[in-house]
């Protein structure tokens, strides 16, 4: 694990941190057929989409496996062309993915990855020092559009902040502006650290691989209601008849432990109840944080799971 600067964590939270991660990046939607074709593909609605509207949402194949989480974002009328924010590091792979879905429909997109630049914006004063800038904060669920090729979204990272996409010259008045309203500059690092001891659950991280959205607490994300979506019958069979067998939840341990990803969790019988997504040592607290699926057994806050050299209390579910 990657050494952490308190400073840097500091910033995270008790003002406002900038930083920029690079793990999301924007593809333009058009076409006469991309609001119909879009609301049948993702597991939220997205045909009553207004403008300045955004619409977290999850894309699954047939057996409900999460192929990724995303964003619909509609900074104007939504017929006039769509915004999907995705996950950078599968970027190919959905790019392809993206063409595969497209069979006779009137869909175009275009890769904006070489041409906006990310960055997030992360702490308490995230709001304050943004509203310094002079751009308004979006609300949950909507977009700042503040000039051409700038888009400010609620962050997907923490619990207060703004995720920016830019393009580097248009945006650089804005990022000199934020600068200049107190935000200090972070490491990514730090901003990891944030996250898991947060319990946000990240695509390359922790659900890039075979996940159901519903263990991973993202029922908020989808439907069981608009009509039907690529594994829509799965997240309907597990609602009504039953839960999931395993479930993403927070842990944490005293001490720093270097875990890797993929490390087995055992219980106090030690049988095998789970494998570790995330891991990260906060040097705030002297405890490692950890993301981890773990199977109905182990569920309760308080349990003790072991992994390595590391003894991990379950606090409670990943956030949704």
């Amino acid at each position: 694990m990657t050494a952490v600067a308190k400073d840097d964590l500091a910033a995270l939270r008790e003002g406002a941190a900038f930083c920029s991660p690079d793990q999301r990046f924007l593809v333009r939607a058009t076409g006469a057929d991309v609001v119909t074709w879009l609301d049948r593909l993702l597991s939220l609605p997205v045909a009553d989409l207004a403008a300045g509207g955004v619409v977290d949402a999850c894309l699954m194949d047939g057996k409900g496996k999460l192929r990724t989480d995303l964003r619909v974002v509609a900074p104007g009328a939504p017929a006039d062309g769509l915004l999907l924010d995705l996950p950078l590091s599968h970027r190919e792979a959905l790019l392809r993915l993206l063409d595969m879905y497209v069979i006779k429909e009137d869909v175009a997109f275009a890769d904006l990855s070489t041409e906006l630049r990310s960055a997030s914006l992360v702490g308490p004063k995230a709001a304050e020092v943004l509203r310094a800038a002079g751009v308004e904060p979006p609300e949950a669920g909507r977009v700042a559009c503040p000039s051409e090729d700038v888009f400010v979204l609620p962050t997907m990272l923490a619990a207060a902040g703004y995720d920016l996409f830019f393009d580097g010259a248009v945006g650089r008045d804005l990022v000199d502006g934020l600068f200049a309203a107190g935000a200090v500059r972070t490491d990514a690092a730090a901003l990891r650290v944030a996250r898991v001891v947060d319990g946000v659950a990240w695509f390359a991280d922790d659900l890039a691989t075979d996940v159901i959205p519903l263990e991973a607490n993202l029922d908020a994300r989808v439907s069981i209601h608009k009509g039907c979506y690529p594994g829509q019958e799965v997240v309907a069979r597990i609602l009504n008849l039953g839960q999931v067998a395993r479930r993403l939840l927070r842990l944490a341990a005293d001490g720093e432990h270097a875990l890797e990803p993929g490390t087995e969790l055992v219980d106090a019988d030690g049988k095998a109840v789970g494998t570790l997504t995330s891991c990260a040592h906060d040097p705030d607290t002297g405890r490692t944080h950890a993301l981890a699926f773990v199977k109905r057994k182990g569920w309760a806050e308080g349990t003790t799971l072991t992994a390595g050299d590391a003894t991990f209390t379950v606090l409670g579910p990943s956030a949704g």
